[in-house]
């Protein structure tokens, strides 16, 4: 017998060709833009969020390009800790070049009309700095006065904080000065910086007649330099350079200025960068989630269609056009959001950035966002479309509600899913220039939605598991709705538990960092710093201290010293090695060093032995803390030579201590035996402990007073400080972290409408069956309130884990975190949730019965 098989071949048209299915694709969107539009809402957070990033990082390269000048004002810079030698000062006259200069340390201010002290960072300058940008001050003519002496000027954040104005006084050192005006802005400084160090400035004239300036005191010194043009800022460079480096010093250009804060503000894009991806990641997962919905919806209409003689690639074709072209719209709407929130950004960075940041419109931004809005509407939704492919005619005369086989092969499928893989790898390569970064990102990506999907299946298990049947009627049926169809509430788990996993975790992270400065209890006895004491003032200001009742915790030597040699080779031949790879800083760096026989609270021995002092030729062994034996690669048993004062100093590393830094300060990286250095120049650092301001201020009034030059560092002052970064920092990441928390947002009101009918369905027989609208109400509020707070739970479980090994070994600081700050984020989450879920319920719950009823009829 013989069989014969016939193929039929249809010519076919493609998707630009087919006028029909352009029609039809616009038939059907007409009955359906609310819920198409949702789908591009999916997406809209996500490339707003990558395009304001991108754009912002544009707009603040322009600017550190345009205003590179005037964040060091002058062309070419040279820094020291030590004052210019006459040698060094006549090759800088040799230069031809304008010069002027600088010189700043850490003092105590007294204000006199008020009598309150704080620790600020004392400026002096002379010569006609700033050469670029301008000192913008309060009255108009303060920098003209303060440089013809007797007068002062402070930075306009402290002269708020302690009220004072103009004509006021105040006290540095032995001299009283008038306080001339404000600073609003000054070349090199702003930013974090008077955040930390507040500043006041004075003519140089007047440094030496404050007494501020002992052996000791830390003071830097800068010579500013004004070139005819570029070329000669070069020759000065080749000139000038080695020489200030024989002398141990550095130097700046302004070209390496912008190198460094391009590098430093590309990090932090970097950083900010991936966290609007995750928001556009979070997007796609929305869109093949409802994408996928919508089809199944329309496997009936695709099985008509395919009876009238539609092929399975016209029937795609019709709804590929539909999420294809609203892709695109989608992705416009989020490039134009994204350019307006890029001029939120700079504005919650205010006091961060140094400098002004102007509007730059980035048309490669707005390409990007518009390439990517395509690729990901393309990417995410074909795969749920395949499957319409194979819808058979049949469908129409069955009841069965299957989809296609799972195992039919499809190549679109294969392509599509390698595609899908290789994209966020491909896209966070591009965004961190690094393979490798955006291969690991892309793996801790998948990980960490791995975990939330792990743990929203846990948590709904244990609901089914220990379901409160016992329980009344609006209870039950509220955690038995998370588990109807077309729900989509692992999806939704996921999404916004993400957004509340990142902030949960920033939180978590920022109290893990506070609590290390945060000095209660025993573990840590000191919060008050004195230093810069002189041998000849240690038993007054100890006697000070006992006369206020504050206890005397310790009081420290300190000696100033620097490397000459290390086992056995000069420090200036091992700068000089290209294969030596010691740090340069670790080298040429001013060590403080201290002599005890014996450990502090914050000090373990973990190797070898005390440093100590023996009979003999290498009769001094000092220890060193972990981590430095490291950058200079040196270990138990090696040399060096310390030049103390020009004197120099053999010593060998007897053994390496383990320095909790932040408890007991101070701490030093070297410390000598006694016998050594008794004799050498030092100063003395001594701590206490003051509870109460009033104290304090009391203390500080008379220590100003009586030792003008020692001055006081009030640790509590520096947690608030510290507490302030990281609420300025914290607030930009929050506000990146909530666009993943909209778009699972928008999920959640795209899985709403998608499940309406359903859903309206469900409220006809629970209405049939005597359920009052009240109830139903409750129970649609109640149902928001569990996805709310297992979403809640999720990115909490998940933040506690992540926070731990954040702190534990990439930080490398005590875990911590704070109930009340956790439980307010995870309310947050819970009543948005509910707000979103309601809204978009409200139809639902107000459809009459017999409107639905009619319909079915």
């Amino acid at each position: 017998m013989i069989e014969y098989i016939i193929k039929l071949k249809r010519k076919t048209k493609n998707i630009f060709t087919d006028r029909w299915v352009w029609t039809m694709a616009w038939r059907d969107a007409r009955h359906n833009f609310s819920r198409l539009l949702l789908f591009t809402a999916s997406l809209v957070t996500g490339i707003a969020a990558v395009v304001a990033l991108d754009s912002l990082n544009y707009t603040l390269q322009n600017d550190i390009d345009r205003n590179a000048k005037e964040l060091i004002g002058a062309d070419f810079v040279v820094n020291g800790d030590k004052k210019f030698s006459p040698e060094l000062k006549k090759a800088f006259d040799t230069v031809g070049m304008t010069q002027a200069s600088e010189a700043d340390m850490a003092s105590m201010v007294l204000f006199l009309n008020n009598n309150q002290s704080r620790l600020i960072r004392l400026v002096a300058l002379s010569g006609p700095f700033p050469f670029y940008g301008q000192i913008e001050t309060l009255p108009a003519d303060t920098y003209q006065r303060v440089q013809g002496g007797g007068y002062a000027m402070l930075d306009e954040t402290l002269a708020s904080q302690f009220d004072v104005s103009s004509d006021d006084s105040l006290r540095l050192g032995k001299r009283v000065f008038k306080v001339a005006g404000v600073v609003k802005k000054i070349p090199g400084g702003g930013g974090i910086m008077t955040t930390f160090t507040p500043s006041v400035y004075i003519s140089m004239n007047d440094l030496d007649s404050t007494g501020l300036v002992q052996y000791g005191s830390r003071v830097s010194y800068k010579q500013y330099f004004k070139a005819k043009d570029d070329e000669q800022v070069k020759s000065v460079e080749k000139t000038l350079g080695p020489i200030v480096k024989q002398y141990g010093h550095s130097y700046e250009t302004v070209e390496k200025r912008k190198e460094g804060l391009g590098e430093g503000f590309m990090s932090i894009y970097r950083f900010f960068s991936l966290l609007g991806f995750v928001a556009l990641i979070l997007g796609c997962i929305g869109v093949a989630s409802s994408v996928h919905i919508y089809a199944r919806e329309k496997r009936d209409e695709v099985a008509m269609l395919r009876c009238v003689g539609s092929s399975g690639w016209q029937a795609f074709n019709i709804y590929f056009i539909q999420i294809f072209i609203l892709g695109i719209a989608g992705s416009i709407i989020g490039s134009l959001i994204g350019i307006g929130i890029q001029q939120l950004i700079p504005i919650l960075l205010k006091n961060v950035i140094p400098f002004e940041v102007g509007f730059n419109l980035s048309l490669r931004s707005l390409f990007v966002g518009l390439l990517l809005g395509t690729v990901v509407s393309i990417l995410f939704s074909i795969l749920p479309l395949v499957s319409v492919r194979f819808v058979p005619p049949l469908t129409v005369l069955r009841a069965s509600t299957e989809g296609a086989p799972q195992g039919r092969f499809s190549k679109t499928r294969i392509t599509v899913l390698v595609l899908i893989a290789l994209f966020p790898m491909a896209f966070a390569a591009i965004q961190t220039r690094s393979l490798m970064t955006g291969a690991m990102f892309f793996l801790g990506l998948i990980i960490a939605l791995g975990c939330l999907a792990l743990v929203a299946t846990f948590l709904l298990f244990l609901v089914r598991k220990f379901f409160p049947s016992q329980s009344g009627f609006v209870l039950r049926h509220s955690l038995s709705s998370l588990f109807r169809p077309n729900n989509q509430t692992r999806v939704l788990l996921v999404t916004i538990g993400l957004g509340a996993f990142i902030i949960s975790t920033l939180n978590v992270v920022e109290q893990s960092m506070l609590s290390q400065v945060e000095f209660t209890g025993q573990e840590n006895q000191s919060n008050t710093i004195l230093f810069d004491i002189q041998p000849s003032q240690k038993e007054g200001v100890v006697k000070l201290m006992e006369e206020n009742k504050l206890k005397v915790n310790q009081v420290v030597p300190i000696i100033t010293c620097r490397l000459s040699e290390v086992k056995g080779k000069s420090v200036e031949s091992m700068q000089n090695d290209t294969t030596d790879h010691t740090p340069g800083w670790a080298l040429s760096r001013e060590y403080r060093v201290t002599y005890r026989d014996t450990l502090t609270a914050s000090e373990e021995l973990i190797k070898g032995e005390l440093q100590k002092k023996v009979s003999g030729k290498d009769s001094v062994w000092v220890t060193i803390s972990e981590g430095m034996e490291e950058n200079l690669q040196v270990g138990v048993g090696d040399s060096l030579v310390f030049d103390m004062q020009g004197i120099p100093v053999k010593v060998h590393i007897a053994g390496i201590r383990k320095v909790d830094w932040p408890k007991d300060p101070p701490n030093f990286i070297f410390v000598f035996p006694k016998g050594v250095l008794e004799n050498a120049p030092q100063i003395y650092v001594t701590a206490t402990r003051i509870d109460d301001q009033q104290k304090a201020n009391r203390f500080q009034q008379q220590l100003v007073l009586q030792y003008p030059n020692v001055s006081l560092i009030d640790l509590r002052l520096i947690l608030s400080t510290v507490n302030d970064l990281f609420n300025k920092l914290g607030l930009v990441i929050r506000f990146l972290a909530l666009f993943s928390i909209i778009t699972g947002l928008v999920v959640l009101a795209g899985a709403v409408i998608n499940s309406k009918f359903v859903r309206i369905k469900e409220n006809v027989l629970l209405r049939t069956v005597g359920a009052r609208t009240r109830q139903i109400t409750l129970i649609t509020l109640i149902e928001y309130a569990w996805l709310g707070l297992f979403a809640a739970l999720t990115g909490m479980i998940l933040s506690m884990g992540g926070g731990w090994l954040l702190t534990k070994f990439f930080f490398e600081i005590t875990f911590g975190f704070d109930w009340v700050e956790l439980v307010i984020i995870a309310s947050g989450v819970i009543l948005l949730t509910m707000i979103i879920g309601w809204l978009n319920s409200r139809e639902v719950i107000n459809t009459p019965p017999l409107q639905i009823l009619r319909k079915e009829s």
